[in-house]
């Protein structure tokens, strides 16, 4: 198989590497669009209302997640599993996207809630945080289009 998606990694990814936050991956180009079609999947599915608002909320910072994963695959990288990797993983691919720091900082928000959810009684989601994380997801994957044409699109 071709590595024709596979793109140069930055400096800043070759520092992460090196300070092993992030590790060398076997790069698959159907990998790579594997992760861009859970983005898109999760961002569809999502905006249906067959799930509770918390479902929808998770799918939604599950699609956008792996958005941030494939963002930093094309590069030939995965973040090393530990305490913070998730968000180590969200703020370099939105730094990567060239997303806002207000995007930024609401996906890092988003996380933390995420992981409150997880980790206690079940906190309750409204319809409108449904909405503004699908809205962010939805801006990330335009973004995504933007930065890397060849790779995602």
């Amino acid at each position: 198989m071709t590595t024709s998606l596979l793109q140069r990694p930055t400096p800043q990814l070759e520092l992460l590497l090196w300070s092993h936050q992030l590790q060398k991956a076997r790069f698959d180009e159907v990998a790579a669009l594997r992760f861009l079609s859970n983005a898109i999947v999760a961002m569809r599915d999502a905006k249906t209302h067959v799930l509770s608002p918390t479902g929808r909320y998770c799918v939604a910072h599950e699609g956008i997640y792996a958005l941030c994963l494939g963002t930093i695959y094309v590069h030939g990288l995965l973040p090393v599993e530990r305490e913070g990797s998730r968000g180590m993983a969200i703020q370099l691919a939105f730094e990567l996207l060239e997303m806002t720091i207000q995007d930024l900082q609401r996906m890092l928000s988003a996380n933390r809630h995420l992981e409150e959810m997880t980790q206690g009684p079940s906190v309750a989601v409204s319809e409108q945080t449904v909405v503004d994380l699908v809205a962010l997801g939805d801006r990330a994957l335009a973004q995504a289009r933007l930065v890397y044409p060849d790779s995602f699109f």
